[in-house]
């Protein structure tokens, strides 16, 4: 008898694997991208992307994002996306701990801009003590990268100058031009979106050294067949123009094979940063 309810029980068990496996092979695939702006703003960049990788793959895709950083990781932790584009503090637990594996990444170095308007009277890190600066989430990796610039520069972060966290990067560079705040940290690839959407020409104070730019994620249930198929699909889009047309609006060059080695310096980051 206990023979047979070990028998109906381990049957059960796979039955189920195999049909949320199934689903998930057959379902559409859910994309999930990071909250650095707006989920309008996302929504017009990134809906046209998951449009054409569902026409690439010959599979469903639709673009997610979520209403905060904190929701974001958390749906990434329970591995409710099938595909995701992270910021770089959330990969090595991502492809460490969640159980998705490295595709690709931006190009670009990633770097923390401290940036003003063109017109602002500030022109020097220094002249920074005493104001304000506005901050995507205070976890975001340009907050930590610019906090241990500023400390560098010689300016104590919330003694010399003051940092205050915002939503999104949207609402941080919102602060700076109703003149709330003095300067806004962003990453390099949000700049061109502000200067676009809000008609203004911004200008740089500090820029820190680089890190591996953002990546995408793709979860291990998805069959490799067509994890490697993403993979070219994404470094295609430079040789063709529909595709540069995608990347124009993503306000990146390129992608490139997201190398696991290359995130170690991440992961020595996050460890000093624990340290602090």
């Amino acid at each position: 008898m206990r023979l047979l309810l070990l028998f109906l029980l381990l049957t059960s068990s796979l039955s189920l694997s195999l049909a949320t496996e199934k689903k998930t092979q057959s379902g559409a695939y859910k994309f999930g991208v990071l909250p650095y702006l707006s989920t309008t703003r996302l929504e017009n960049i990134y809906a046209p992307v998951a449009a054409e990788l569902s026409r690439a793959l010959r599979h469903k895709v639709n673009f997610r994002t979520s209403s905060g950083h904190n929701r974001f990781l958390n749906n990434l932790k329970q591995q409710r996306y099938d595909i995701a584009l992270i910021q770089p503090f959330w990969y090595p637990p991502a492809i460490d701990q969640f159980g998705y594996q490295p595709l690709v990444r931006m190009q670009e170095p990633f770097a923390s801009l401290i940036m003003v308007p063109d017109n602002s009277p500030l022109h020097s890190i220094s002249e920074l003590k005493g104001k304000l600066i506005a901050t995507p989430p205070a976890f975001a990796p340009v907050v930590y990268m610019a906090r241990r610039a500023l400390k560098k520069a010689g300016l104590i972060p919330d003694k010399d100058v003051q940092l205050k966290a915002f939503k999104s990067v949207d609402s941080c560079f919102q602060q700076v031009f109703i003149g709330s705040a003095d300067a806004c940290i962003t990453p390099p690839f949000a700049v061109a979106v502000i200067e676009e959407k809000m008609r203004i020409k911004l200008r740089a104070l500090l820029e820190t050294t680089s890190i591996p730019n953002l990546s995408i994620v793709v979860h291990k249930r998805i069959p490799a067949d067509k994890r490697e198929r993403l993979k070219n699909i994404f470094l295609s889009w430079k040789q063709n123009n529909a595709g540069k047309k995608l990347l124009d609006r993503i306000k990146t060059q390129g992608f490139v094979p997201a190398i696991d080695k290359e995130y170690d310096m991440v992961r020595a980051f996050m460890h000093e940063i624990k340290g602090m």
